[in-house]
Protein backbone atom coordinates (compact mmCIF):
# COMPACT_ATOMS: atom_id res chain seq x y z
CA UNK A 1 0.00 0.00 0.00
CA UNK A 2 1.51 3.43 -0.60
CA UNK A 3 2.16 5.62 1.82
CA UNK A 4 -0.23 8.47 1.20
CA UNK A 5 -3.36 5.52 0.44
CA UNK A 6 -2.13 4.39 4.33
CA UNK A 7 -2.20 7.95 5.65
CA UNK A 8 -5.69 8.73 3.56
CA UNK A 9 -7.40 5.07 5.34
CA UNK A 10 -6.10 6.50 8.83
CA UNK A 11 -7.50 10.24 7.98
CA UNK A 12 -11.14 8.74 7.07
CA UNK A 13 -11.39 6.40 9.85
CA UNK A 14 -10.98 9.57 12.22
CA UNK A 15 -13.28 11.18 10.70
CA UNK A 16 -15.98 9.08 11.81
CA UNK A 17 -15.05 10.10 15.79
CA UNK A 18 -15.04 14.28 15.52
CA UNK A 19 -17.82 14.14 17.79
CA UNK A 20 -17.41 11.55 19.64
CA UNK A 21 -16.43 12.06 23.44
CA UNK A 22 -14.55 10.45 25.43
CA UNK A 23 -15.31 7.60 27.56
CA UNK A 24 -14.30 9.99 30.52
CA UNK A 25 -13.95 13.40 32.11
CA UNK A 26 -15.37 16.44 31.44
CA UNK A 27 -16.32 16.97 27.11
CA UNK A 28 -14.76 20.12 25.75
CA UNK A 29 -16.32 21.88 22.23
CA UNK A 30 -12.85 21.45 20.11
CA UNK A 31 -14.31 23.61 17.34
CA UNK A 32 -13.22 26.60 19.70
CA UNK A 33 -9.45 25.63 19.39
CA UNK A 34 -9.44 24.90 15.43
CA UNK A 35 -9.63 29.39 14.93
CA UNK A 36 -6.46 30.74 13.44
CA UNK A 37 -4.06 32.10 16.14
CA UNK A 38 -1.73 35.16 15.81
CA UNK A 39 1.55 35.53 16.95
CA UNK A 40 4.93 34.06 17.28
CA UNK A 41 5.79 31.12 18.81
CA UNK A 42 8.50 31.44 21.02
CA UNK A 43 10.28 28.97 23.38
CA UNK A 44 10.08 30.52 27.07
CA UNK A 45 13.16 28.83 28.83
CA UNK A 46 12.15 29.72 32.13
CA UNK A 47 9.09 28.32 32.06
CA UNK A 48 10.57 25.24 30.68
CA UNK A 49 13.09 24.99 33.62
CA UNK A 50 9.81 25.15 35.59
CA UNK A 51 9.49 21.63 34.54
CA UNK A 52 12.47 20.32 34.84
CA UNK A 53 13.52 19.83 30.98
CA UNK A 54 17.40 20.45 30.62
CA UNK A 55 17.57 22.20 26.75
CA UNK A 56 21.96 21.26 27.03
CA UNK A 57 21.17 17.66 26.97
CA UNK A 58 22.88 15.70 24.12
CA UNK A 59 19.75 14.00 22.92
CA UNK A 60 16.58 15.89 23.38
CA UNK A 61 13.74 17.31 20.89
CA UNK A 62 11.70 20.27 20.90
CA UNK A 63 8.21 21.79 20.19
CA UNK A 64 6.46 24.90 20.41
CA UNK A 65 2.84 25.26 19.76
CA UNK A 66 2.71 23.83 16.56
CA UNK A 67 5.73 25.62 14.53
CA UNK A 68 8.51 25.94 15.79
CA UNK A 69 11.03 22.40 16.12
CA UNK A 70 14.39 21.72 17.31
CA UNK A 71 15.90 17.88 17.82
CA UNK A 72 19.34 16.51 17.84
CA UNK A 73 20.87 13.11 19.34
CA UNK A 74 24.46 13.33 20.01
CA UNK A 75 24.48 10.27 22.04
CA UNK A 76 25.52 6.65 20.14
CA UNK A 77 22.60 3.95 19.86
CA UNK A 78 19.87 6.64 20.25
CA UNK A 79 17.76 7.93 16.92
CA UNK A 80 15.70 11.18 17.57
CA UNK A 81 13.49 12.30 14.46
CA UNK A 82 10.42 14.14 13.96
CA UNK A 83 7.26 12.02 13.31
CA UNK A 84 6.86 13.23 9.85
CA UNK A 85 10.38 12.42 9.23
CA UNK A 86 10.03 8.85 10.52
CA UNK A 87 6.99 8.20 8.38
CA UNK A 88 8.37 9.71 5.04
CA UNK A 89 11.80 8.02 4.89
CA UNK A 90 10.60 5.01 6.76
CA UNK A 91 6.89 4.30 5.43
CA UNK A 92 6.68 0.19 6.26
CA UNK A 93 8.25 0.47 9.18
CA UNK A 94 5.75 3.17 10.16
CA UNK A 95 2.93 1.11 8.99
CA UNK A 96 4.25 -1.04 12.01
CA UNK A 97 3.91 1.57 14.65
CA UNK A 98 2.32 4.76 13.82
CA UNK A 99 -1.31 4.28 15.08
CA UNK A 100 -0.88 0.62 15.75
CA UNK A 101 -1.92 0.82 20.19
CA UNK A 102 -4.17 3.90 19.58
CA UNK A 103 -7.11 4.05 17.75
CA UNK A 104 -7.04 7.38 15.66
CA UNK A 105 -11.31 7.19 15.74
CA UNK A 106 -11.15 6.74 20.03
CA UNK A 107 -12.42 9.83 20.48
CA UNK A 108 -12.73 12.85 19.30
CA UNK A 109 -9.45 14.22 20.35
CA UNK A 110 -7.60 11.65 18.86
CA UNK A 111 -9.27 12.18 15.76
CA UNK A 112 -8.73 15.95 15.69
CA UNK A 113 -4.86 14.53 16.26
CA UNK A 114 -4.65 13.03 13.56
CA UNK A 115 -6.72 15.56 11.07
CA UNK A 116 -4.60 18.63 12.75
CA UNK A 117 -1.79 17.27 14.49
CA UNK A 118 1.57 18.54 13.70
CA UNK A 119 4.73 17.34 15.20
CA UNK A 120 5.71 14.71 17.86
CA UNK A 121 9.02 12.50 18.19
CA UNK A 122 10.34 9.98 16.75
CA UNK A 123 12.99 7.79 19.61
CA UNK A 124 15.02 4.92 18.94
CA UNK A 125 17.30 3.03 21.54
CA UNK A 126 19.12 0.49 19.90
CA UNK A 127 19.99 -3.16 20.94
CA UNK A 128 21.03 -3.05 24.22
CA UNK A 129 21.88 0.39 24.21
CA UNK A 130 22.25 1.55 28.11
CA UNK A 131 21.78 5.55 28.66
CA UNK A 132 22.64 7.21 32.15
CA UNK A 133 20.87 10.98 31.12
CA UNK A 134 17.51 11.03 30.29
CA UNK A 135 16.71 11.83 26.82
CA UNK A 136 14.84 15.20 27.04
CA UNK A 137 11.93 16.02 24.89
CA UNK A 138 9.74 19.74 25.64
CA UNK A 139 6.24 20.67 24.35
CA UNK A 140 5.60 24.15 25.11
CA UNK A 141 2.35 26.54 23.93
CA UNK A 142 3.47 29.88 23.61
CA UNK A 143 0.48 31.54 21.16
CA UNK A 144 -2.51 28.62 22.27
CA UNK A 145 -4.59 26.90 19.85
CA UNK A 146 -4.33 23.24 19.12
CA UNK A 147 -1.00 21.06 19.86
CA UNK A 148 -1.59 17.64 18.99
CA UNK A 149 1.84 15.86 18.74
CA UNK A 150 2.29 12.25 17.86
CA UNK A 151 5.37 10.38 19.95
CA UNK A 152 6.67 6.99 18.99
CA UNK A 153 9.50 5.67 21.04
CA UNK A 154 11.01 2.01 20.16
CA UNK A 155 13.61 0.49 22.41
CA UNK A 156 15.17 -2.68 21.45
CA UNK A 157 16.43 -5.41 22.85
CA UNK A 158 18.34 -5.00 26.31
CA UNK A 159 18.17 -1.11 25.52
CA UNK A 160 17.93 0.83 29.02
CA UNK A 161 17.11 4.83 28.94
CA UNK A 162 15.00 7.16 30.13
CA UNK A 163 12.55 9.57 28.64
CA UNK A 164 11.97 12.78 30.44
CA UNK A 165 8.77 14.99 29.16
CA UNK A 166 8.28 18.37 30.41
CA UNK A 167 4.90 19.75 29.03
CA UNK A 168 3.81 23.71 30.09
CA UNK A 169 2.25 26.78 28.40
CA UNK A 170 2.47 30.33 28.37
CA UNK A 171 0.71 32.29 31.23
CA UNK A 172 -2.47 33.88 28.56
CA UNK A 173 -2.80 31.14 26.20
CA UNK A 174 -6.16 29.40 25.35
CA UNK A 175 -5.02 26.38 24.46
CA UNK A 176 -6.26 22.62 23.54
CA UNK A 177 -2.92 19.71 24.11
CA UNK A 178 -3.82 16.34 22.55
CA UNK A 179 -0.44 14.12 22.77
CA UNK A 180 -0.33 11.07 21.34
CA UNK A 181 2.41 8.53 22.91
CA UNK A 182 3.01 5.19 21.46
CA UNK A 183 5.33 3.44 23.44
CA UNK A 184 6.99 -0.29 22.29
CA UNK A 185 9.85 -1.75 24.98
CA UNK A 186 11.21 -4.85 23.13
CA UNK A 187 12.45 -8.03 24.88
CA UNK A 188 14.41 -7.42 28.23
CA UNK A 189 14.56 -3.51 27.93
CA UNK A 190 14.30 -1.09 30.13
CA UNK A 191 12.37 2.57 29.38
CA UNK A 192 11.68 4.57 32.60
CA UNK A 193 9.10 7.86 31.17
CA UNK A 194 8.85 10.66 33.23
CA UNK A 195 5.97 13.58 32.53
CA UNK A 196 5.59 16.85 33.87
CA UNK A 197 2.84 18.87 33.36
CA UNK A 198 2.59 22.55 34.33
CA UNK A 199 -0.56 24.25 32.72
CA UNK A 200 -2.46 27.43 33.35
CA UNK A 201 -6.29 28.17 34.63
CA UNK A 202 -8.06 27.92 30.45
CA UNK A 203 -6.01 25.06 29.33
CA UNK A 204 -7.64 21.85 28.54
CA UNK A 205 -5.44 18.80 28.77
CA UNK A 206 -6.30 15.33 26.83
CA UNK A 207 -3.14 12.57 26.83
CA UNK A 208 -3.65 9.34 24.95
CA UNK A 209 -0.82 6.86 25.63
CA UNK A 210 -0.92 3.34 25.43
CA UNK A 211 2.53 1.21 25.73
CA UNK A 212 3.47 -2.21 24.41
CA UNK A 213 5.88 -4.54 26.56
CA UNK A 214 7.54 -7.84 25.61
CA UNK A 215 9.01 -10.37 27.16
CA UNK A 216 11.12 -9.52 30.49
CA UNK A 217 10.56 -5.71 29.30
CA UNK A 218 10.10 -3.23 32.10
CA UNK A 219 7.74 0.18 31.73
CA UNK A 220 8.37 2.87 34.88
CA UNK A 221 6.44 5.49 34.59
CA UNK A 222 6.53 8.96 36.83
CA UNK A 223 3.33 11.51 36.11
CA UNK A 224 3.26 14.90 38.07
CA UNK A 225 0.32 17.42 37.57
CA UNK A 226 1.23 20.57 38.97
CA UNK A 227 -0.38 23.66 37.03
CA UNK A 228 -3.95 25.08 37.47
CA UNK A 229 -5.13 23.54 34.41
CA UNK A 230 -9.02 23.57 33.09
CA UNK A 231 -9.26 20.41 32.25
CA UNK A 232 -7.50 17.48 32.26
CA UNK A 233 -8.00 13.60 31.35
CA UNK A 234 -5.70 10.76 30.08
CA UNK A 235 -6.13 7.10 30.63
CA UNK A 236 -2.87 4.91 29.24
CA UNK A 237 -3.22 1.67 28.83
CA UNK A 238 -0.17 -0.90 28.85
CA UNK A 239 0.15 -4.11 27.93
CA UNK A 240 2.22 -6.83 29.07
CA UNK A 241 3.66 -10.46 27.82
CA UNK A 242 6.00 -12.96 29.40
CA UNK A 243 7.46 -11.49 32.44
CA UNK A 244 6.99 -8.13 31.53
CA UNK A 245 6.69 -5.20 34.24
CA UNK A 246 5.19 -1.89 35.00
CA UNK A 247 5.17 0.61 37.66
CA UNK A 248 3.14 3.57 36.76
CA UNK A 249 2.57 6.35 39.22
CA UNK A 250 0.60 9.80 39.44
CA UNK A 251 1.12 12.62 41.90
CA UNK A 252 -2.05 14.77 40.78
CA UNK A 253 -2.48 18.08 42.50
CA UNK A 254 -5.56 20.25 42.38
CA UNK A 255 -5.81 23.67 42.26
CA UNK A 256 -8.56 26.29 41.89
CA UNK A 257 -11.00 24.91 39.80
CA UNK A 258 -9.44 22.62 38.25
CA UNK A 259 -10.91 19.05 36.94
CA UNK A 260 -8.72 16.25 36.73
CA UNK A 261 -9.60 12.67 35.43
CA UNK A 262 -6.47 10.24 35.11
CA UNK A 263 -6.51 6.75 35.04
CA UNK A 264 -5.04 3.51 34.07
CA UNK A 265 -5.31 -0.11 32.59
CA UNK A 266 -2.56 -2.80 32.83
CA UNK A 267 -3.32 -6.00 30.66
CA UNK A 268 -1.34 -9.10 31.96
CA UNK A 269 -1.34 -10.80 29.11
CA UNK A 270 1.78 -13.19 29.67
CA UNK A 271 2.84 -16.10 32.54
CA UNK A 272 4.68 -14.05 35.11
CA UNK A 273 3.58 -10.39 34.14
CA UNK A 274 3.40 -8.07 36.86
CA UNK A 275 1.49 -4.41 37.27
CA UNK A 276 1.46 -1.58 39.70
CA UNK A 277 -0.65 1.36 39.42
CA UNK A 278 -0.07 4.08 41.90
CA UNK A 279 -1.55 7.85 42.69
CA UNK A 280 -1.44 10.27 44.84
CA UNK A 281 -3.79 12.86 44.87
CA UNK A 282 -3.45 16.58 46.93
CA UNK A 283 -7.33 18.27 46.28
CA UNK A 284 -7.03 22.50 46.99
CA UNK A 285 -9.38 24.94 47.01
CA UNK A 286 -12.41 24.30 44.81
CA UNK A 287 -10.47 21.51 42.68
CA UNK A 288 -11.96 18.02 41.92
CA UNK A 289 -9.78 14.80 41.23
CA UNK A 290 -10.92 11.35 40.24
CA UNK A 291 -7.94 8.54 39.66
CA UNK A 292 -8.72 5.50 37.98
CA UNK A 293 -6.92 2.24 37.81
CA UNK A 294 -7.66 -0.90 36.27
CA UNK A 295 -5.93 -4.50 36.07
CA UNK A 296 -7.30 -7.38 33.75
CA UNK A 297 -5.06 -10.54 33.97
CA UNK A 298 -4.94 -13.95 32.42
CA UNK A 299 -1.69 -14.26 34.13
CA UNK A 300 1.04 -13.02 37.03
CA UNK A 301 -0.15 -10.58 39.50
CA UNK A 302 -1.46 -7.06 39.90
CA UNK A 303 -1.87 -4.51 42.67
CA UNK A 304 -3.48 -1.12 42.67
CA UNK A 305 -2.79 1.90 45.22
CA UNK A 306 -4.75 4.62 45.19
CA UNK A 307 -5.03 7.42 48.06
CA UNK A 308 -5.95 10.82 48.47
CA UNK A 309 -5.31 14.23 50.92
CA UNK A 310 -8.05 16.52 51.32
CA UNK A 311 -6.44 19.66 51.82
CA UNK A 312 -9.75 22.10 51.13
CA UNK A 313 -13.34 21.80 52.58
CA UNK A 314 -14.33 22.68 49.06
CA UNK A 315 -12.06 19.66 46.81
CA UNK A 316 -13.35 16.53 45.87
CA UNK A 317 -11.61 13.47 45.02
CA UNK A 318 -12.56 10.20 44.12
CA UNK A 319 -10.98 6.95 43.38
CA UNK A 320 -11.96 3.88 41.36
CA UNK A 321 -10.06 0.73 41.34
CA UNK A 322 -10.98 -2.05 39.58
CA UNK A 323 -10.09 -5.54 38.95
CA UNK A 324 -10.79 -8.46 36.09
CA UNK A 325 -9.44 -11.56 36.77
CA UNK A 326 -9.85 -13.75 33.84
CA UNK A 327 -8.33 -17.38 35.00
CA UNK A 328 -7.44 -18.62 38.17
CA UNK A 329 -3.80 -18.01 37.45
CA UNK A 330 -3.58 -14.19 38.32
CA UNK A 331 -3.34 -12.71 41.72
CA UNK A 332 -5.02 -8.86 42.04
CA UNK A 333 -5.00 -6.21 45.09
CA UNK A 334 -5.53 -2.98 46.01
CA UNK A 335 -6.43 -0.59 48.50
CA UNK A 336 -7.47 3.05 48.97
CA UNK A 337 -7.81 5.39 51.15
CA UNK A 338 -9.07 9.41 51.40
CA UNK A 339 -8.51 11.56 54.39
CA UNK A 340 -7.20 14.93 55.58
CA UNK A 341 -3.82 15.83 57.17
CA UNK A 342 -3.85 14.41 60.96
CA UNK A 343 -3.57 17.31 63.30
CA UNK A 344 -1.70 15.34 66.11
CA UNK A 345 0.64 14.79 63.07
CA UNK A 346 1.22 18.55 62.65
CA UNK A 347 1.43 19.10 66.22
CA UNK A 348 3.91 16.53 67.01
CA UNK A 349 6.43 17.93 64.32
CA UNK A 350 5.27 21.73 66.02
CA UNK A 351 6.48 20.41 69.23
CA UNK A 352 9.72 19.26 67.63
CA UNK A 353 10.48 22.81 66.51
CA UNK A 354 8.91 23.03 63.05
CA UNK A 355 6.18 26.09 62.15
CA UNK A 356 3.12 25.02 61.60
CA UNK A 357 3.51 25.15 57.60
CA UNK A 358 6.87 23.68 57.92
CA UNK A 359 4.98 20.36 59.26
CA UNK A 360 2.40 20.29 56.86
CA UNK A 361 4.68 20.69 53.98
CA UNK A 362 6.75 17.84 55.59
CA UNK A 363 3.53 15.77 55.62
CA UNK A 364 2.54 16.30 52.09
CA UNK A 365 6.06 15.66 50.70
CA UNK A 366 6.17 12.49 52.72
CA UNK A 367 2.83 12.13 51.35
CA UNK A 368 4.11 11.56 47.54
CA UNK A 369 7.07 10.70 48.22
CA UNK A 370 7.25 7.21 46.48
CA UNK A 371 9.62 4.56 46.43
CA UNK A 372 10.52 3.38 42.61
CA UNK A 373 12.72 1.00 41.84
CA UNK A 374 15.36 0.66 39.79
CA UNK A 375 15.63 5.11 38.81
CA UNK A 376 19.36 6.06 38.21
CA UNK A 377 20.85 8.55 40.60
CA UNK A 378 20.80 11.57 38.13
CA UNK A 379 16.80 10.47 37.20
CA UNK A 380 16.24 10.63 40.85
CA UNK A 381 17.30 14.53 41.12
CA UNK A 382 15.01 15.31 38.65
CA UNK A 383 11.71 13.69 40.72
CA UNK A 384 13.28 14.93 43.96
CA UNK A 385 12.77 18.50 42.30
CA UNK A 386 9.47 18.11 41.06
CA UNK A 387 8.10 16.71 44.66
CA UNK A 388 9.92 19.87 46.12
CA UNK A 389 8.17 22.12 43.75
CA UNK A 390 4.66 20.03 44.29
CA UNK A 391 4.95 20.33 48.11
CA UNK A 392 5.76 23.64 48.05
CA UNK A 393 2.59 24.30 45.33
CA UNK A 394 0.20 22.46 47.65
CA UNK A 395 0.41 24.65 50.68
Amino acid sequence: MALENWLEKIRERAKSALSKPALYGLDVDISEYLKPVSGESKLDTERVSEVGVDLSAKAYYTQVDQAYFRYLSKIPGVEVKRIEEFIEENPDEAREYVWKLIDPAMDKYTAIATLKGLGGYFVRVKENTRIEDPIMTCLFMSIGGLQAPHNIAIIEKGADVTIYTGCTIAPESFGLHVGITEYYVEDEATLRYIMVHSWNRVSHVRPRTAVWIKPGGKYISYYVSIGRVKTLQTYPVIYLEKNAYTYTASILLGLENSILDVGGLAYLLGEGSAAEIISRSLGKDFSRITTRARIVGKSGKGHIDCRGLLLSENSVIETIPELLAETPNVILTHEASIGKIAEDEINYLISRGFTREEAVGIIIRGFISLDIKGIPERVKKHIETIERITAEKAL
